[in-house]
């Protein structure tokens, strides 16, 4: 195992310094858009392409224009599209003069960073786009920017600490572990929350803030956003390596077409982006590409789990489960069922170190458990696609009768592998994990879940003792709450 790092204030830090100051804008965006916004009869749809290529001016734009619109008489600012209406030709043509200048404002490597950042971002809203179009999106202009948007921790991050982006790259090559427990190690949180906590503080549109939340993505927008951003960084790596595979494979399913078809158009489409986006400077993902008329790309995609095997494991941190219990089980602060939810779970993914941790509870139809918060799964999709099928005969059916815990682990596998359902072990990809079913003064809360995401990394019995004793403590503090509604 593997000490990970703890510089949980470096979120602080970095929210700290970007505060009210905008990303830079590509030098060749400012001298289009003056050159634009000198004619007579240039259109609107011109702008905004200028614009979109740009995620700093869209990013600008979003955010001067929802600040102006933040009343109850006006609905928000989603799209590029619509800033530019409410702002008006006259007000765009003043904007070269006010922004930072990309070009003069940011040196290598943080310059090279960024614009690869750019290039990611603007190929994952292309293909998020597309795919809004393949399933009649009424809005595909707001799933363009809430694409971009997922990208604006990464942004602030290549920006102020580019050697901390280049650290998790190599910790990825070295180690092969998933995105996700790379940031955790080398920042101490996801690059995701940096992403949601800039995108609530500028008041950003709301699907992109619904799509920086991993549980959310059993909305099918969300959903598309996370999968485009997923493929926009495993395809600058490469096209035809496990991670990306199983992406394809997400991708057909979610739209229902074949996977020899919707992988060919996601490669053109990348090539059309490449073509349009040259004046980045930096490497496209269709630069990876191979030539697209070999006959191979007919074959259907055999997908394999790059996440099935790693060698690293997240290790607990003692003195951090050990102030979030104190903090759970102080009586004196008043806290909604909500917070005290999320307050347990940072303590099993920061405090016990487990890599994956997920609240459910039941659906409307009471028959399965759903994700109500997840912690840890950021990059994952289709795992915060999260769903178990409550069935008297199968574990979990057993598990939702009254409060009880259990640890899957090399010891009781063969006891209870078979109880469990197959669609769960074939969406957890391991062979390991915990569980607690929740009830307070007879009450069903719901289910705590617990695994370290690979079957190379075990949950020992330590663990699962301060996983118990956690969800221990939870209850206690349930139990003084004055709600206990999750969905007021």
């Amino acid at each position: 195992m593997l000490q990970q790092t703890r510089t949980a204030d470096v979120l602080q830090d970095i929210l700290a310094k970007i505060g009210n100051h905008h990303f830079p804008v590509m030098e060749r965006t400012i001298i289009a858009l003056k050159r634009a916004c000198t004619k007579d009869d240039t259109k609107t749809e011109e702008i905004t392409h200028i614009v979109n290529r740009d995620p700093g001016l869209t990013l600008y734009l979003l955010r001067v224009c929802n600040t102006k619109s933040n009343s109850s008489l006006r609905s928000e600012i989603t799209s590029t599209s619509q800033a530019l209406m409410m702002l008006g030709i006259e007000q765009v043509s003043l904007l070269p003069a006010k922004l930072p200048n990309l070009d003069k404002t940011l040196k290598d490597p943080a310059k090279h960073r960024l614009l690869t950042t750019f290039s990611r971002a603007y190929h994952a809203a292309e293909q998020a786009t597309e795919w809004a179009r393949y399933r009649r999106d009424m809005n595909t202009d707001e799933i363009f920017v809430a694409t971009q948007i997922h990208f604006i921790g990464e942004m602030a991050l290549a920006m102020i600490y580019p050697d901390k982006l280049a650290e998790i790259d190599r910790l990825r090559r070295r180690r092969q572990i998933a995105s996700e427990e790379a940031q955790y190690l080398v920042l101490g949180f996801a690059i995701n929350q940096l992403s949601y906590e800039l995108a609530r503080k500028w008041e950003l549109p709301s699907l992109a803030l619904e799509a920086l939340k991993p549980e959310n993505a059993k909305y099918p927008r969300a959903y598309s956003v996370m999968l485009a951003v997923q493929l926009a960084r495993s395809a600058a790596v490469d096209w035809h390596g496990g991670k990306t595979q199983v992406i394809q494979n997400q991708i057909a399913d979610f739209l229902d077409i074949p996977i020899a078809e919707i992988a060919t158009a996601n490669h053109k489409l990348a090539v059309d982006v490449a073509r349009q986006t040259n004046f980045y400077g930096v490497l496209s993902a269709a630069a990876l590409l191979p030539m697209l008329d070999d006959p191979l790309e007919e074959e259907t995609i055999q997908a394999k789990n790059p996440n099935e095997h790693a060698d690293i494991c997240l290790i607990p941190q003692r003195d951090v489960l050990t102030n979030i219990i104190a903090n759970i089980e102080n009586s004196e602060t008043k806290r909604t069922l909500k917070e005290l939810i999320h307050l347990t779970l940072q303590g099993m993914h920061d405090g016990i170190g487990l890599n994956r941790v997920v609240f459910a509870t039941r659906n409307t139809e009471k028959q399965t458990m759903i994700p109500y918060s997840i912690k840890g799964a950021d990059n994952d999709p289709v795992f915060n696609r999260f769903t178990i099928k409550l069935r008297k005969e199968n574990l979990f059916g057993r598990l939702m009768q009254k409060t009880q815990a259990i640890v899957i682990n090399n010891k009781t596998r063969s006891t209870f592998w078979e109880l469990i359902p197959k669609d769960f072990k074939q969406l957890v990809v391991t062979n390991s994990f915990l569980a607690m079913s929740i009830f307070v003064k007879g009450e069903e809360i719901g289910l705590f879940y617990a695994d370290r995401h690979t079957v190379d990394c075990q949950v020992d019995d330590i663990s699962y003792r301060l996983f118990k004793s956690l969800c221990t403590s939870a209850i206690a503090a349930m139990e003084q709450l004055d709600s206990l509604h999750l969905r007021e």
